[in-house]
């Protein structure tokens, strides 16, 4: 899914500095772009402009070829069917189940009577074979029938994505997933995501860990709400990411004592 924005600019409050500041971007379907930057550099903003949760003040944004602020809500609906979002938390169901939890993935192409059966009684037949998938996927079909409030955050992440590969989203936008969880389950997340990327979906990934961003296809650094940079990961040097984070020094992508050149050339 192509996602486009011309010039968008969007304040959250008049007279206050604007958290996206004149970006235009441009990616094609199946491209996998990382977005770098320090907190409150926009990224989050960014993301909620491609769902319309946020609509812009000024510029264009396109997904999938339509103009989100001249969507009527029926069509919105059905576009946002074909995005997928997880965050750092996962946004789950606390006291579902990881399987019903994963199921819900299905929901968009339900109806609602199929809906509300799965909501009351949990996933049966081929919903639930397809999300027992899913959750093996990730490595922790073994957990389908315990409450996402009683597992680790790794594991609830791991619980998010397998959501994600159960809808098999046109468009992904991952903000931070791999920030709180332990390394093998951070493995276990990203690779699943570069999966469905692979399979045809555009994945949009924002990170603090440089590692992350330069395996994805291009990267872009936002720095107060301006995009500071955009280019492949061999054109990520220090002094670009020493720029970015000037400003947050304390949100700069260091890890286990490392540099901040850590991951650049």
């Amino acid at each position: 899914m192509q996602v486009v924005l011309e010039d968008v600019t969007k304040r959250y409050r008049p007279g206050q500095a604007p958290a996206v500041a004149g970006i235009s971007l441009d990616v094609e379907a199946g491209e996998r772009l990382s977005v770098i930057g320090p907190s409150g550099a926009g990224k989050t903003t960014l993301f909620r402009l491609l769902t319309r949760s946020l609509v812009p003040d000024s510029g264009r944004v396109r997904v999938g070829g339509a103009e989100l602020d001249r969507l009527g809500h029926r069509d919105l609906r059905a576009l946002r069917r074909r995005m997928g979002v997880i965050h750092q938390r996962g946004d789950l169901v606390p006291m579902s189940s990881a399987l019903t939890n994963v199921a819900a993935g299905a929901l968009g192409g339900m109806g609602s009577r199929s809906a509300l059966r799965l909501s009351l009684r949990g996933p049966s037949g081929d919903t639930a074979r397809r999300a027992y998938e899913a959750l093996d996927e990730v490595g922790i079909a073994s957990l389908a029938h315990a409450r996402v409030d009683e597992l680790s955050g790794g594991q609830r992440q791991r619980v998010a994505v397998a959501r994600l590969l159960m809808q098999r989203p046109a468009l992904i936008m991952a903000d931070e997933p791999t920030a709180s969880v332990d390394p093998r389950s951070a493995g276990v997340v990203l690779d699943a995501l570069e999966r469905l990327a692979t399979a045809g979906a555009t994945l949009l990934l924002a990170t603090h860990d440089l590692s992350i961003a330069r395996r994805q296809h291009r990267i872009l650094a936002l720095q107060h709400g301006r995009l500071a940079f955009a280019g492949g990961p061999e054109e990520l040097a220090a002094d670009v990411v020493e720029r970015v984070y000037a400003a947050d020094p304390a949100s700069a992508p260091e890890a286990g004592g490392r540099p901040l050149s850590w991951g650049c050339r």
